[in-house]
């Protein structure tokens, strides 16, 4: 069924076999180009985002949607075959968005054939509210945030039916972009003003890839870096678009607009990994790629298994976990224990190979450096003592069923891993504690900056019984505020802030009269 409100041309609340009825007689088939054009509607690289209307119905990106499910996202209605009559005119429509937005994969973790909840609206404009069309997702064929982030959702409607109606699909490129491809990127970010939280459309150029990217858990390969504005909260699944080619690049994924740099890795704050650390490039946002995804549906059809598919079909070895976050392995003691060791557990095969590679300098995609096969069952956790030197590093595997490594065993496109950062040095940042009188008692608040400030230590003693020097009697402070009772004698407060590793930084001291 398609929800909606009612609307003058008869659509609102019939079935998508009852609207194509309604919409055949008299409509021809239109022809999907092989380039279309990319209108900008006065939208000028870099600057604000321009929202788009489609009162006369020929705004021609009414097949980007609003995905509604596990999160409020965009998306786009996708290309899959050439032939609309193929089976009877009964091809299932398809839309692609990022991974995130219908599930919530974890790091090494690809989702296949599963039950499709939520729905997405096409025609999704400000002035259009009333004939906009609800599509139901059928089934999530595809989910993943393993080396990309994407989904593609089969909708219960078919293609003949939405292009009949209006709704024009979209073709991914077949090769990659240049690096400064002139593109738009249109999706429905959330707005203070709810009323406008309808398609918008931003320029912008591409500024090259990010060869790798890290945020929170995932890393992905080859993701490409754009400065085009207005990208938030709802962006997330919009149609990164060629304006020389008329083709589908990217979808945007994320984005470090606003974050600040000790956020860095972390998530919402996605960062490019370097030597010794990593950058944020300033207000940069971020798309998963779409090379050659139509060839992932053979005769109409999702396979991930098709020739030329890029898409990782899943499977392999499994690690646990796929991130140990910010360690520094040299430390004698901290507040939370510091790892030593990797302590990763391995599933999902019955053999398997690993190696540990620096990043960025190092791949899990090249086979050279692989250790011998291990059997399973004989070896299930991967317990080398961590790196020493500042940096990332990925733990990478791949598995097979087979005790002789060969074809049939994952392939090293796709490999499993594991990441942790090295962190040998203090934090840069001081502790931000704030005393409040409240009369009868002090309330001491800690402000946390990210990795930088990320854990705080206090203790609280008479003048004369205390030594912030002194090691001892510090207490976590396992939330953002403490109370100090006034006693009648000056109290000192010591606070030692520390790093995402455990690294502690300088002592804070005040004195509580």
């Amino acid at each position: 069924m398609i929800g909606g409100s009612p609307c003058g041309d008869g659509r609102s609340r019939l079935s998508v076999s009852v609207l194509a009825a309604i919409v055949f007689a008299g409509s021809a088939t239109l022809a999907i180009a092989d380039a279309r054009a990319v209108p900008t509607y006065g939208a000028t690289d870099g600057g604000p985002s321009v929202l788009l209307s489609n009162a006369d119905g020929l705004n021609p990106y009414s097949g980007v949607v609003r995905v509604q499910a596990r999160a409020t996202c965009t998306g786009i209605f996708l290309v899959t075959t050439t032939d609309d009559d193929a089976r009877g005119g009964a091809a299932s429509a398809w839309v692609a968005t990022n991974g995130h937005c219908v599930a919530f994969p974890g790091t090494n973790q690809v989702l296949l054939d599963q039950p499709g909840s939520g729905s997405v609206v096409f025609d999704f404009f400000i002035d259009t509210q009333r004939r906009q069309l609800r599509v139901p997702i059928r089934r999530v064929a595809y989910a993943t945030m393993k080396g990309q982030d994407i989904a593609l959702v089969e909708l219960s409607a078919r293609v003949d039916e939405l292009r009949r109606a209006g709704y024009e699909p979209w073709r991914p490129v077949l090769n990659l972009p240049a690096d400064d491809e002139p593109v738009v990127v249109v999706g429905a970010p959330l707005q203070v003003d709810p009323a406008l939280a309808y398609l918008r459309l931003a320029a912008c150029t591409l500024e090259g890839r990010a060869p790798r990217l890290f945020e929170f858990t995932w890393h992905w390969y080859g993701f490409e870096r754009m400065g085009c504005s207005d990208i938030q909260a709802g962006s997330s699944g919009s149609p990164v678009i060629s304006r020389r080619t008329g083709r589908i690049v990217a979808l945007i994924n994320t984005s470090n607009a606003g974050q600040p740099w000790y956020t860095a890795c972390e998530i919402n704050s996605p960062c490019e990994p370097t030597r010794t650390g990593s950058v944020q490039p300033e207000n940069t946002s971020y798309a998963t790629p779409l090379v050659g995804i139509d060839r992932c549906f053979p005769g109409s059809e999702f396979d991930v298994k098709a020739p030329g598919c890029p898409l990782d079909a899943g499977g392999g070895v499994g690690y646990l976990p796929g991130q140990l976050g910010a360690q520094n392995p040299l430390l004698a003691s901290a507040p939370i224990a510091p790892k030593r060791t990797w302590n990763v557990s391995v599933t999902g095969t019955p053999y398997y190979r690993y190696k540990v590679v620096p990043v960025p300098s190092g791949d899990c995609r090249d086979l050279r450096g692989y250790g011998d096969v291990r059997r399973t069952i004989d070896a299930p956790v991967i317990d080398d003592a961590l790196p020493t030197t500042d940096g990332h590093y990925m733990l990478c595997g791949i598995g097979g069923d087979t005790r002789q490594w060969g074809p049939d065993w994952q392939s090293a496109d796709f490999p499993t891993s594991s990441r942790v950062r090295i962190d040998t040095k203090p934090p840069t940042l001081p502790a931000s504690v704030a005393i409040i009188d409240t009369g009868p008692a002090y309330r001491v608040e800690f402000t946390f900056l990210g990795n930088e400030v990320a854990l705080y230590t206090y203790k609280v003693a008479p003048v004369g019984e205390i030594s912030c020097a002194d090691p001892g009697g510090y207490r976590v402070a396992f939330v953002d505020f403490i109370t100090v009772q006034k006693i009648g004698r000056t109290q000192v407060l010591c606070v030692t802030p520390y790093d995402a590793a455990s690294n502690p930084g300088t002592v804070f001291e005040a004195r509580l009269p």
